[in-house]
């Protein structure tokens, strides 16, 4: 029997329950497998960064992995990238800055060294070069807890955002992986993604000044007749 098997995981829709369990992994995991606080000193707003617009906004394209009543992986997702840019821009951001502000993570001095070395790079839009959203309009993260991975239970939660992106009509799906990150590349690669382009995300935090960059690899949805 599989170790899917034996673990009893389920995959499943998000459900508002799910949150504080998302937004654990989401920290716990967010540096290559490593906590944010590597990189970041409050998890609280980085989770709001990352999720909020997931778990508020658009519930409905996200999914967990189920392990009798314990969530232990999760995909959120979006299918229209334009939009979410937009809530992020104008609802979202606006009030994780003032939350910062009030928390004092802005002042931190790791946020502060990572605004300086980052901030000649960020300026030149190395943040967000963006894929061809037009033709992959939806996107996805997906993650899993430390003991659950190699079980193929990312696989199957980016098959249901699929298949909900495409009963949506979105054309494509785009996601984003750490160049470093080799595991999930290899991951993408064997679902039939394929890469786009390569972005500078930031530069690392460790003083060496390199770039870290961030591949966007997407997959084309094949639309039932009723889309096409």
């Amino acid at each position: 029997m599989s170790a899917v098997m034996e673990t009893g995981v389920q995959i499943r829709p998000y459900a508002p329950q799910d949150r504080d369990a998302l937004r654990q992994i989401c920290s716990d995991t967010a540096d290559l497998g490593q906590p944010i606080e590597r990189i970041f000193p409050d998890r609280e707003v980085f989770a709001d960064l990352l999720t909020n617009y997931y778990t508020q906004v658009e519930p409905e394209s996200s999914f967990v992995a189920d392990n009798n009543g314990e969530v232990v992986g999760y995909l959120t997702g979006c299918v229209s990238t334009k939009r979410f840019l937009r809530v992020m821009t104008w609802r979202i951001v606006p009030l994780i800055l003032v939350k910062a502000l009030v928390r004092g993570a802005l002042w931190h001095p790791q946020t502060v060294r990572l605004f300086r070395i980052n901030i000649g790079l960020w300026l030149k839009g190395g943040h967000r070069t963006g894929p061809a959203v037009d033709a992959y309009p939806a996107h996805l993260h997906v993650n899993m807890k430390d003991g659950f991975r190699g079980q193929h239970i990312g696989k199957r939660l980016v098959e249901a955002f699929c298949n909900h992106a495409r009963a949506d009509g979105a054309p494509g799906v785009h996601a984003g992986v750490n160049v470093e990150n080799e595991r999930a590349c290899r991951f993408f690669q064997g679902m039939g993604f394929i890469e786009l382009h390569r972005e500078p995300r930031m530069r690392k935090p460790d003083g060496s000044g390199d770039v870290l960059y961030t591949i966007i690899y997407g997959k084309k949805l094949v639309l039932d007749e009723h889309f096409t």
